[in-house]
């Protein structure tokens, strides 16, 4: 797997100048640092759709997760998203909240609907409350361009249940939580790697050879193994007659040998629990006067080009 930065970007170095730089500063300020009161400040508060209640204990200063500041972007973090690598493994994902969002101890396990929260909130701080968008028209096909204001997307929040039950049978119940940040990289970095290892084989022995659909089994298989595995990381316990289990490989040796019907009932509502948060979801209208359609269309999320200035006055 690639390195997450090149080997000419060194952070810790950085880091280190930066110290460095603001020590002689205040060693020629007796009272203290002057450039201190033109740091960065919150931008933004935001609650958080789970409010927190899947993290581990200490992960989120405030506890019910009301009030979050949210600190608007670094040329550091713009530079690190700019990073395919970076992107691919979730690394520039986590510095952008660690940088952002200081209140955030463990970015890995950010939920989902959480994150999405933070994102938008980070791009509100750092460009402005409204963001232009562009969709073509799927009746004429015209390029149209229009003004999302962040905040009143903020404002269609739900609330995701902090005990989300499944039932399977009459005896058997489990207990659900959304997919973090480390269970959506871990599956996209996955399907990146097969695509790639089976790509490499078939520029080495052609798409005629023979093997090729073993390759393309063996590929299915390991995804089939990691979805399952990520399942089983969400899932916080099982309740059966007489008995509570959390036991990680006890719960991932139950998916691997229950019937299908119980492993979709699972995907279905881990699906709706993800969907919840934000809805990104927006009313669009064609701009060109011969057609004036009407439709919806989703605000993409994508690190890569989400936070570039394009705010709209």
């Amino acid at each position: 797997m690639s390195k997450p930065l090149n080997d000419d970007f060194d952070e810790d170095a950085l880091f280190a100048a930066t110290a460095a730089s603001r020590k002689a500063v205040g060693a020629l300020a007796p009272t203290g640092n002057p450039l201190l009161n033109f740091y960065r400040s919150p931008g933004l508060h935001v609650c958080l759709p789970t409010r927190g209640a899947f993290m581990p204990p200490g992960t989120l200063e405030q506890t019910m997760a009301k009030d979050i500041p949210v600190l608007p972007m670094r040329a550091m973090d713009e530079i690190m998203l700019k990073s395919p690598d970076a992107l691919m493994s979730g690394y520039a994902i986590e510095k952008l909240l660690e940088s952002c969002v200081p209140a955030l101890k463990a970015p890995k396990l950010v939920s989902l609907p959480d994150l999405d929260v933070f994102l938008l909130a980070i791009r509100a701080a750092t460009n402005g409350e409204n963001m232009l968008l562009t969709a073509s028209c799927p009746k004429c096909g015209t390029d149209n361009e229009f003004t999302c204001h962040l905040p009143a997307l903020l404002a269609t929040m739900t609330m995701v249940d902090p005990e989300n039950p499944v039932r399977l049978s009459d005896e058997v119940v489990i207990y659900l939580r959304p997919y973090n940040l480390y269970n959506a990289t871990s599956v996209a970095l996955a399907s990146y790697e097969e695509a790639r290892r089976l790509q490499t084989f078939e520029n080495e022995n052609g798409t005629e050879d023979p093997r090729r659909k073993t390759e393309i089994n063996r590929t299915i298989e390991r995804l089939a193994k990691l979805n399952l595995e990520m399942l089983a990381d969400c899932i916080i316990k099982v309740v059966v007659p007489g008995a509570e289990v959390t036991d990680a490989a006890q719960i991932g040796g139950f998916l691997f040998n229950t019937k299908k019907s119980w492993i979709n009932k699972i995907e279905k509502k881990l699906n709706q629990i993800n969907d919840k948060g934000i809805d990104k979801t927006i009313h669009a209208k064609c701009q060109n006067v011969e057609c004036n359609h009407e439709w919806k269309t989703q605000v993409e999320f994508d690190p890569a080009s989400f936070f570039d200035d394009n705010s709209s006055e």
